[in-house]
């Protein structure tokens, strides 16, 4: 096997591992959704410290396009979880946060993962 062949497994084992990881988080992100729906403060902590879980899980891909799909799922909780600190702290009229982002940087985190 030469460097470059190894390299390139290694990448797509750190590409895998990295992919898994964000699919299990999202799947945790979404069972909070649902567990936390009357608790807009933990629901916002969730969202949060699951967006910098998902920045790390890019990085440790090793593969740009995993990475900016994950940055931008990342960049989606974050809205949500200041949407929900906003709500709480009377800064806006209570609403529904919009998920679209996040679904949409769902589909390219998928996208990206099965190429």
């Amino acid at each position: 096997m030469t460097l470059a062949a190894s390299v390139a497994a290694c990448g797509n084992d750190d590409k895998k591992a990295a992919c898994d990881k964000l699919r299990d988080t999202i799947t945790q992100v979404s069972q909070s959704g649902v567990s936390q729906n009357n608790d807009p403060n933990g629901l916002a902590n969730t969202y949060y410290s699951s967006a910098t879980t998902m920045r790390q899980e890019g990085r440790d891909s090793g593969d740009n396009d995993v990475e900016s799909a994950a940055n931008d799922a990342a960049s989606a909780l974050e809205q949500l979880s200041q949407q929900l600190t906003a709500d709480r702290d009377g800064r806006g009229a209570p609403q529904m946060p919009n998920s679209t982002s996040l679904m949409s940087a769902g589909d390219r985190i998928r996208s990206a993962c099965d190429n």
